[in-house]
């Protein structure tokens, strides 16, 4: 396969890898800190936590943070820095969990910081972050940590946190029963409204005041992909320019609007499973939208134009993206069939619930059901 074409199938692989650790990502703030949160919303120390769904997005942010390094090299230590960093936010919310006495304001806290950071992170890609490159010295860092989170950065982890939320709390629908299946629903909604509102407005935030950036070939291979000699210019209004260059990708944000509306009218419709598959239609769109709207650009500048990294830059060389393509082309279904068998086979929540809620479902529930609740 040409170097070129290579470039491009690992872009495409790579967002998979992304979407699919956002999926597992959301599994696990149903299980873990939605669950907790709705068993015990009095913040008393919770009886008993939920089973989870295994390890899934662990395993595909190992993946995820593994590739970035082999495949875009010039990333540096960057790419395992933030996957370090997330996956320590996985780890304390698992603590938060399995702590003696856990709370369910504690794990609703520490649970949900995972999701807002990568939500703020794609959202500073958006913006361009501050770094120059110069010859052989490397990356340096002109700006601040506190000028990361500048409110589009903030407004795109509420994006973010609302969509994990959304799919959570619909697994959760799915795979609850009658204690949870009313507060899950209410939760599904919020959080349905509240992607839908943040979402238009950072669309709109970003067509009217982002500055994106665009490749220009200077002279062309004989290949179809990738532009030869270019340079990059800041003449991207609002990442509009590949929507424009391909009708086609505006689906992406289309079908994140259209999922979210299908979640919330099953949600309303007790349809428990196109609930589930609307939300997690917006997840998978909402991260297309932004691959495409980045598209080549990998960690756009805000400093220095030319510094810009980019699909065409930053890969490894054609023997390593082949040899990688071979191993990724047996693990990823492996990881993809385990995480389809875990979280829609064999994940149950087990929720015993806090004694405010056991009380209530003593008095509601039929003299027939006693004891736990399984969530089947």
């Amino acid at each position: 396969m040409d170097h070129e074409l290579l470039k491009i199938v690992w872009w495409l692989l790579i967002g998979l890898m992304l979407i699919g650790f956002m999926l597992g990502e959301s599994l696990d703030v149903g299980a873990r800190v939605l669950v907790p949160w709705l068993s015990g919303r009095s913040g008393e120390p919770l009886q008993q936590a939920p089973a989870a769904p295994a390890h899934i997005n662990l395993l595909w942010l190992l993946a995820l943070g593994g590739t970035l390094a082999l495949v875009w090299p010039a990333l540096g230590g960057l790419a395992c820095l933030v996957t370090g960093l997330v996956g320590l936010l996985v780890l304390l919310r698992r603590s938060a969990w399995q702590a003696a006495r856990p709370r369910a304001w504690r794990v609703l806290a520490i649970g949900l910081l995972p999701a807002a950071l990568l939500g703020g992170m794609l959202g500073n890609l958006l913006l361009g972050l501050p770094f120059s490159r110069c010859g052989q010295a490397g990356m340096q860092f002109h700006g601040t940590v506190g000028g990361l989170f500048s409110p589009f950065a903030l407004l795109a982890g509420v994006v973010s946190l609302a969509m994990v939320c959304q799919f959570g709390a619909t697994w959760v629908v799915q795979r609850g029963g009658r204690s949870l299946y009313q507060s899950a629903s209410r939760v599904a909604g919020a959080a349905g409204v509240m992607f839908l509102a943040s979402f238009i407005v950072a669309a709109i935030w970003l067509a009217a005041n982002a500055r994106g950036y665009s490749v220009w070939a200077v002279e062309r291979h004989a290949t179809l992909c990738g532009p030869g000699v270019w340079v990059v210019l800041a003449d991207n209004p609002g990442w509009l320019d590949n929507f424009q260059a391909w009708p086609a990708a505006g689906l992406a944000p289309v079908l994140a609007l259209a999922g979210t509306v299908m979640s919330l009218f099953a949600c309303a419709n007790a349809r428990s499973g196109l609930a589930l598959l609307g939300s997690g239609l917006t997840v998978g769109a909402t991260l297309c939208s932004v691959g495409f709207a980045l598209f080549p650009f990998i960690l756009p500048s805000s400093v220095q134009v030319s510094a810009s990294m980019t699909l065409w830059s930053a890969a490894s060389d054609e023997r390593t993206l082949g040899t990688l393509l071979i191993l990724a082309s047996v693990l990823l279904p492996m990881l993809l069939a385990y995480t389809l068998g875990v979280s829609l086979k064999g994940s149950q929540l087990l929720v015993v619930p806090s004694k405010r809620v056991e009380k209530r479902q003593q008095r509601h529930a039929p003299s027939s059901i006693h004891g736990d609740h399984r969530i089947a």
